[in-house]
């Protein structure tokens, strides 16, 4: 009890000293950040900046599994961190990793708490591309062919980390049963009443989530807000409409209400997230305290 108190109070006092930890996306690694971290050297000098190393980086990001991925960049994360308290920014498939570290992991013995939680172009609503999955380039297209007829079978499931947030509307009962980490943080597995972490989110400073509106890398585009597919019928649900939000499961619904989480549309392309520009109208505000002057659509 003692420890858990020391951590809330540390990440509640420190907030200009506490480390910035970055997750890179799918087909990534860690040098997508280094416009990132060049500027933020040059304009937070005095603020410490971790991009954990994640294994074998770009090769796990594809061939691991996202149970085994998420354990792997949480203990990175312990590994690379001598505080207790964190800001935490992911892009892309990062982004949809750092938000189950948070709910599987944050605060728990050995791994620092959140403080703040950004998430740029994060696949929160999962990923479905249907029949629509030859714009993604030879290598995704490639591993897309082989592995969509078998994606909830246990053999890709534990081999193919991007199937892990693969939700289907028209086989949702097996995403439920399968019960893989997006089911357990979205609180969709079968018979499961909330998000497993959900008192993680709710407990966060700030949850900042900015998404773009023509994403050439997302399907449903709207999923880095939270959009889904309604199972069965395949309508596109935005964030206030499907049920996850409605009944609360993962705690978005309060975070909102008392003024947590901020969203924030652009109109850029999926890596311009990383770039400069993006640093300069979003990040650098975010990092500033000054959220509420980014350049929001």
């Amino acid at each position: 009890m003692l420890h858990t108190i020391s951590v809330f109070c540390e990440c509640s006092i420190y907030d200009n000293e506490i480390p910035i930890v970055l997750v890179h996306g799918f087909i990534s690694d860690y040098s997508v950040f280094d416009t990132f971290i060049e500027n933020i050297k040059r304009d937070f000098p005095n603020r410490k900046i971790i991009v954990p190393k994640i294994q074998y980086d770009l090769f796990s990001s594809i061939f691991c599994g996202l149970t085994r991925y998420v354990r792997i960049v949480a203990t990175s994360i312990s590994k690379s961190v001598d505080t207790e308290c964190i800001n935490l920014i992911g892009h892309s498939q990062g982004g949809l990793v750092t938000r189950a570290y948070i709910q599987l992991f944050s605060g728990q013995q050995h791994y620092p708490r959140v403080r703040n939680y950004i998430s740029l172009a994060g696949a929160q609503g999962g990923f479905f591309c249907g029949d629509n999955c030859t714009d993604f380039g030879p290598m995704v297209n490639a591993i897309m062919k082989l592995v969509k007829k078998a994606i909830y079978s246990n053999f890709v499931q534990v081999r193919i980390t991007p199937a892990g947030y693969w939700r289907d509307p028209y086989d949702y009962e097996k995403y439920q049963y399968k019960c893989g980490i997006l089911a357990q943080i979205n609180g969709e597995c079968t018979n499961q009443s909330e998000a497993t972490g959900k008192s993680n989110i709710i407990a966060l400073n700030k949850f900042i989530n900015v998404y773009s509106a023509v994403d050439n890398a997302l399907m449903p585009i709207m999923t880095a807000n939270f959009a889904m597919y309604e199972p069965k019928t395949g309508i596109l649900l935005e964030l206030e409409q499907n049920f996850i939000y409605k009944t609360d499961k993962i705690g978005l619904k309060q975070l909102k209400e008392t003024n947590k989480m901020i969203s924030c549309r652009t109109d850029i392309l999926h890596m311009d997230f990383v770039g400069a520009e993006f640093y300069e109208t979003h990040l650098k505000k975010i990092l500033s305290g000054e959220e509420h002057l980014m350049a929001c659509e």
